[in-house]
């Protein structure tokens, strides 16, 4: 009889142990991670942002994109008028996501746009309200023949 009760006992708190876990798991996935991204070209709204920021000067970006220009089989073959928009989403840690290219140029200049802009160090994170945020960034590039 002990034996029975000691198993039924057992039983009850393994069950108990188990719905335990079963209820911890259920409120992680219950839990949305924030995937909002904040536009550089909308208005803040009354929040405070602080933009993602290249570790680059003016001065250091200007150099480092005219150095890969200079050594583009691509841009130096491009003849004509091309006026591209870069579209980045940088995440919370800095880093860029996503590129998407639109504008006149061929795909082979938009290709080369985005690999040039691959080898930039990471950027600083972007904030709103002061905790890390998402930002989708756009950045023009025009190319004249010369």
């Amino acid at each position: 009889m002990q034996k029975q009760i000691l198993l039924l006992i057992s039983a009850l708190i393994l069950i108990a142990i188990s719905q335990k876990a079963k209820a911890q798991d259920s409120t992680k996935i219950n839990t949305l991670a924030d995937t909002t991204i904040y536009d550089d070209k909308l208005s803040s709204e009354g929040h405070i942002y602080k933009f993602p920021l290249s570790p680059l000067s003016q001065a250091e970006y200007t150099q480092f994109t005219h150095n890969q220009y200079a050594n583009s089989d691509v841009i130096k073959k491009n003849k004509l008028y091309t006026k591209l928009e870069v579209t980045t989403i940088v995440e919370k840690d800095g880093s860029v996501s996503k590129y998407m290219v639109k504008g006149t140029g061929t795909e082979a200049m938009k290709n080369e746009i985005v690999r040039i802009l691959k080898l930039l160090p990471k950027n600083t994170p972007g904030t709103r309200d002061g905790q890390a945020a998402r930002f989708r960034l756009h950045q023009p590039f025009e190319f004249k023949h010369e």
